[in-house]
């Protein structure tokens, strides 16, 4: 005879819940809601349907003198999208992202004498902040930032964001880090850890700026303290593998049982191996683990990606802004299934921090190299929110993001499009502006159930 436990279930009559009705609303998690609405009490959500159905359900669940505000919009209602891949704290570098540069090299040394400059004054706390509120403003309610310096690490926290920030290690050798990089590294966690950040993440940068022995270390430090990681991965030209795409126990015979000291020194030789399968057989990779761009992924990588688990954050608008060289393989990431999200980057190499503009150029990219389904707006959505959700590992659980259900964090977007639930045929084209023309359109931001934005007259 099994002896089951059971968690204990509150009970307990609510007073106080706030009603944010919708003419449409897009849980991700569940089907699209025609004169839907959203309860929320606290920083949760109660119920989420048909407007009539969730009134119904609070008589059930309400005190006789509870009280129901409610908070209209005749727009979509969609959960606070999730930016993937960003460094709020080069938010003031806009001058970088509006250049035109002829290969990446250009973008970086326009980028290193940029920041230069700005290590003089150490802007980083008041650029970081400002970054995290233009992505509060347009929609966005949480992030995965990478943090350079540690004025900016609490970007998101500023603005009671959801995601994680992760600490950036770069720019180490071999002996270098084993003398003293791994000492450092757990001083400045233990320093972030101290500004009692919500989530904090490791970053190795790339395989350009790091040796072998970092790239062995840092996952093994990040699981032991129970973090996530971030790498920039196939971004660049350099990072692409030569090989044919099949299988690495094949492709690898001729490189993989020698001690590397760097990945350079591997491409210095002739060895025709990517950074992604480099990494791989460092065991950088796992289901903690997401990447930034892949551009640069063949077949093999995208696999090698799949099997582990890793997820990419994909940025278009900073990939032709940064000149990689070429797009990233969008139709294929999403024909062969891996898990997928949207990142915006920095504003040194982006014009905004709207994520939907990513969005809408990953659906124009994704009908040019050939994607024909007729799913795409309803990958995108999920990309822009449960997807960034899941790539941090924040998409499950307690404390889930991403989406639009019972027991869910109560975080949203408003946005301000035309909307035409008269047919199937004209919901679609509602979700196809959405991600087409989205950008600039949010009007309204709930984070935690608190509005963080607010730039309408709510109706009823």
């Amino acid at each position: 005879m099994t002896n089951n436990t059971w968690p204990t279930v509150d009970t307990e009559l609510i007073d106080d819940v706030t009603l944010y009705s919708a003419k449409l609303i897009i849980p991700v998690t569940g089907p699209v809601i025609i004169d839907g609405a959203v309860a929320i009490h606290g920083d949760r959500v109660v119920h989420v349907g048909k407007r009539r159905w969730v009134l119904e359900a609070l008589k059930q669940e309400m005190t006789s003198h509870g009280t129901i505000r409610e908070r209209h919009w005749d727009g979509v209602l969609t959960p606070g999208l999730v930016n993937a891949h960003t460094h709020l704290q080069y938010s003031g570098m806009v001058q970088v992202g509006q250049g035109t540069y002829d290969r990446f090299r250009a973008w970086e040394l326009a980028f290193n004498e940029v920041y230069a400059e700005a290590q003089k004054t150490q802007p980083w706390k008041q650029w970081a902040e400002d970054g995290a509120r233009q992505m509060v403003e347009s929609g966005t309610t949480a992030a995965a930032d990478i943090v350079t310096d540690l004025d900016a690490a609490g970007a998101l926290a500023s603005q009671g964001m959801h995601g994680i920030a992760y600490w950036e290690v770069m720019g180490w050798h071999n002996d270098e880090w084993m003398e003293k990089g791994r000492t450092e590294l757990i001083r400045q966690l233990r320093r972030m850890n101290e500004e009692q950040l919500p989530n904090l993440g490791i970053s190795p940068h790339a395989p350009y700026t790091l040796e072998s022995e970092p790239f062995v270390d840092l996952p093994d430090i990040a699981r032991q303290l129970n973090m996530r990681l971030h790498i920039h991965l196939a971004e660049t030209p350099l990072e692409a593998g030569t090989y044919p795409p099949v299988l690495t126990t094949y492709s690898a015979s001729d490189w993989r049982d020698h001690d590397w000291e760097s990945y350079r020194q591997l491409k210095d030789v002739g060895k025709g191996a990517s950074a992604i399968q480099f990494v791989d057989q460092l065991g950088s990779l796992g289901p903690d683990v997401h990447i930034a761009h892949g551009v640069w992924a063949n077949g093999e990588d995208r696999r090698i990606l799949r099997q582990r688990g890793v997820g990419v954050a994909l940025c278009p608008r900073s990939n032709r802004i940064t000149n990689t060289g070429k797009d990233a393989p969008v139709r294929e990431y999403l024909e062969e299934g891996n898990l997928v999200s949207v990142g915006t980057d920095s504003l040194s190499s982006t014009p905004t921090l709207d994520l939907l503009d990513d969005v809408s150029m990953l659906y124009d990219l994704a009908r040019e190299q050939g994607y024909a389904s007729d799913d795409l707006t309803h990958r995108l959505i999920r990309m822009m929110t449960l997807g960034g959700a899941a790539s941090m590992g924040m998409h499950v659980g307690r404390n889930r993001i991403g989406q639009i259900n019972a027991g869910a964090l109560a975080d949203f977007a408003f946005f301000d499009i035309p909307v035409d639930t008269s047919s199937p045929a004209g919901i679609e084209e509602t979700l196809e502006t959405l991600v087409k023309h989205g950008a600039g359109t949010n009007r309204a931001t709930v984070i935690s159930g608190r509005e963080a934005y607010n730039n309408i007259w709510w109706h009823r």
